[in-house]
């Protein structure tokens, strides 16, 4: 019992050392600025056809995955990452006036890159499980950031441990953290996931 157990275990964080060993990799392949999201597709699309069984990782499926639709994924990735960089500036700005009217814009500008960040995040994983457009998973990411706050608050409060882990714990980025993000990403949208799934059935 005990020893299943420990290799249940083992299994699963050998299973986010390589996915994570693998996003550094192809990230490194796009030149880091190209290839972060691609990258990151990669290791979502494994975890979600693969799940557990390490011996289906491989290199060379994920490596047919980062050159599949290559610049689409970067658009994708682009898009949402470009806008959260834009918000920041003028959150940054904001700071700069000393009005008290500036805190209501300074909380819409907070509010709007968190939607982005989750709403990419989301979209990401929606297309990894399913067969579906882009704009139909924006679609579909966007009502999922609506449907339940306080699975969403547990989603926003994951990512800021998992961001202070990092600050701590800088050597958990190199061998964990952006494999167990997605894992803890995927896991935290399972109830979304049995929502779309019902919803199909009737379909």
């Amino acid at each position: 019992m005990i020893g299943q157990a420990t290799q249940t275990i083992f299994t699963k964080v050998y299973v986010l050392f390589l996915m994570t060993i693998y996003f550094w990799f192809y990230t490194l392949l796009g030149l880091v600025v190209f290839g972060i999201g691609p990258a990151l597709h990669v290791v979502t699309e494994l975890f979600m056809e693969n799940q557990w069984v390490y011996q289906r990782y491989r290199f060379k499926s994920g490596w047919q995955l980062f050159k599949q639709d290559f610049w689409r994924v970067n658009r994708n990735a682009w898009g949402f990452i470009g806008i959260i960089l834009i918000l920041m500036y003028n959150l940054y700005l904001s700071t700069q006036l000393n009005f008290a009217w500036m805190v209501m814009i300074q909380f819409l500008i907070i509010f709007g890159i968190t939607l982005t960040f989750c709403v990419g995040i989301f979209t990401l994983l929606l297309r990894a499980r399913y067969e579906v457009s882009m704009r139909n998973a924006v679609k579909l990411a966007c009502a999922q950031f609506f449907s339940s706050f306080y699975q969403l608050l547990f989603f926003i409060a994951a990512t800021i441990a998992i961001v202070l882990a990092a600050k701590k714990w800088p050597g958990l980025i190199l061998f964990f953290l952006p494999g167990t993000y997605v894992v803890l990403a995927n896991w935290l949208s399972r109830g979304w996931y049995q929502k779309i799934d019902r919803q199909l059935k009737v379909a």
